[in-house]
């Protein structure tokens, strides 16, 4: 199984798998219009955020007003064993949950 090995803010190291990215291009195809942006959501995103249902959970968002008419691009990224990107999308606002890390402006 192939694998993108990215770094967060943070000096982690955040793992994509082939298998992961061909699932999220099924369910999110609009990912393929900013997916080369990924490494730099991940490295310099605005903010990040614990998910409410799974403390394991972390979303990092990047504003971009160009995408889809002004998105939230938003990399899901699961901490188990090690750190890996469960899915990409594009959403209208930041999700509730604790604020991990905020970019100071």
């Amino acid at each position: 199984m192939s694998e993108t090995i990215y770094q967060d803010v943070f000096d982690a190291e955040i793992v994509l798998t082939d298998s992961v990215k061909t699932t999220i291009f099924q369910k999110h195809p609009e990912v393929g219009d900013f997916f080369d942006r990924v490494a730099g959501i991940l490295s310099d995103p605005d903010e990040i955020r614990r998910s409410v249902r799974n403390v394991h959970v972390l979303l990092y968002y990047q504003y971009d007003a160009a995408i889809l008419k002004g998105k939230w691009l938003v990399v899901v990224v699961k901490q188990v064993d090690r750190n890996f990107v469960s899915t990409i999308y594009a959403t209208d606002q930041i999700k509730s949950g604790e604020q991990v890390w905020k970019k100071s402006i």
